[in-house]
């Protein structure tokens, strides 16, 4: 039986996942572990990228490497014909390792350090991207001591709502670009150095945004900006960069609420169709960039983690008196494999991968190992709980869906668990992605007996 793309349930019952058993492959690596689909990351590639040229020939994507930078990865979105956006000095050295030419790569970041900066300019890159007033000095100063020009983008918070979690708004009073009121002057200055070449303006507006208005009104407000900026000081920008956020269906329903931001209909025809009709109308000359991450990476993976135990908890009113019960499991993963379950309070869909023709009507607490009280996962339909079979118990392998963005990337080594491998599914085959950490790379940074600090300028690194 076909669930839907991807997924099916085979003659066992278990869940197969690109045709793979994941109730079976379970038993043979350790729990738990990430499973990536190269096909999907390639038709998620290849969907957004028909979409955005079908209608303005001018437009590229670059895949935000923030979603996931695993090189293994990077390398299936480089033959899939994406670019790559990166926002670190290891992000940098990461896609050049991966493949990507340097007239692949823009850089963005609120925080770039001189030696960041270098590295980007020294490597040739497409693009500088210059989030404050400040980083037109330091930019401007490291490409003055490397005699060298730099390509950059100007990022302007343009001041438009979105309607996504507070943590990935990156406008409307957020940390990120320069402000609306000081932009114009901004490209002056900029140009005014000699040493950046200003060529684009730069407009991200967060992230798992799940309507195209937000997209619209800062398309125009962002065209608007150009117009003025452009008749003011005589620039004549060649690229507007419109950053990512296209949203991924963490919940599907068939409307969904105005506040849910884990609920999604729209499809990259949807947004592309919006965006690149007020482009075509308005400044049909201009490149189009995009940089979707979490709609490249969101779709393409699994979690499967096992059930390691279960109890009974007794829910009690404000005299005491046991009114009701609930059944709680908890698994090997928390939020020390899943980051943003308690970062963010997400929502990722699970299945008991070996009952998976079992109807999923139970509800139960469903919490990670950690020694933390926060490290237990939302529920279904604004609930607490989650719903699976009732004869779900300790041993069962539960696999939670669309973990392919911000997870490999987000992984730490809180009470001391190693962080998890990875694997993928490639022409019908797993292949190992990721190992899982060791026991000794949870010490390789430690230094027990403590060492001294050597002469100033060679520090242990």
């Amino acid at each position: 039986m076909t669930l839907d793309d991807g997924f099916a349930v085979g003659t066992s019952g278990h869940l197969l996942y690109e045709g793979i058993d994941v109730a079976e492959l379970a038993e043979q690596v350790p729990t738990p572990f990430y499973l990536y689909s190269g096909r999907r990351i390639r038709a998620n590639v290849e969907a957004i990228r028909g979409a955005f040229s079908a209608r303005h020939a001018a437009s590229e994507i670059f895949f935000a490497s923030k979603a996931c930078s695993n090189l293994w990865f990077l390398r299936q979105v480089y033959d899939a014909g994406a670019n790559v956006e990166v926002n670190s000095g290891g992000e940098l050295a990461k896609a050049l390792c991966a493949g990507f030419a340097p007239d692949q790569i823009v850089f963005n970041g609120v925080a770039k350090t001189e030696a960041e900066i270098a590295a980007a300019i020294e490597a040739g890159i497409r693009s500088l991207i210059i989030d404050s007033l400040f980083e037109i000095e330091r930019a401007a100063s490291v490409a003055a001591a490397l005699a060298r020009r730099v390509a950059v983008a100007l990022r302007v918070d343009v001041d438009v709502p979105t309607h996504t979690h507070p943590g990935l708004a990156t406008t409307h009073g957020g940390k990120a670009g320069i402000d609306l009121d000081d932009a114009v002057p901004a490209f002056a200055r900029a140009a005014a150095t000699g040493w950046l070449d200003v060529r684009g303006l730069h407009v991200h507006i967060g992230s798992q945004i799940t309507s195209v208005e937000p997209y619209v009104s800062a398309l125009e407000r962002s065209l608007e900006l150009m117009q003025r900026l452009e008749g003011e000081s005589g620039l004549r920008l060649e690229e507007l960069n419109l950053g990512g956020g296209l949203a991924v269906p963490y919940r599907q329903e068939p409307a969904c609420a105005a506040d849910d931001y884990f609920c999604c209909t729209l499809t990259p025809d949807d947004y592309a169709a919006a965006i690149c009709a007020v482009l075509e109308r308005r400044r049909s000359d201009l490149k189009l960039l995009m940089e979707p991450g979490r709609a490249i990476a969101g779709t393409t993976a699994i979690l499967v983690t096992r059930v390691e135990g279960e109890k009974t908890k007794a829910v009690r009113d404000e005299s005491g008196r046991r009114t009701a019960e609930e059944r709680w499991l908890v698994i090997d993963a928390g939020a020390n494999t899943l980051l943003e379950h308690t970062n963010y309070d997400w929502y990722f869909r699970t299945v008991v991968a070996n009952r998976a023709d079992r109807a999923a009507a139970t509800p139960f607490r469903l919490a990670g190992p950690l020694c933390d009280g926060g490290d237990v996962f939302a529920g279904d339909d604004g609930s607490a709980f989650r719903r699976f079979p009732a004869e779900t118990t300790a041993g069962d392998v539960i696999a939670f869906r669309d973990c392919g963005a911000y997870t490999l990337e987000m992984m730490h080594p809180y009470n001391a668990r190693p962080c998890a491998a990875a694997y993928a599914v490639v022409d019908g085959q797993v292949v190992q992605i990721r190992r899982a950490d060791s026991f000794d790379d949870l010490v390789a940074h430690d230094i027990a007996e403590g060492a001294p600090l050597a002469e100033r300028g060679t520090l242990p690194k």
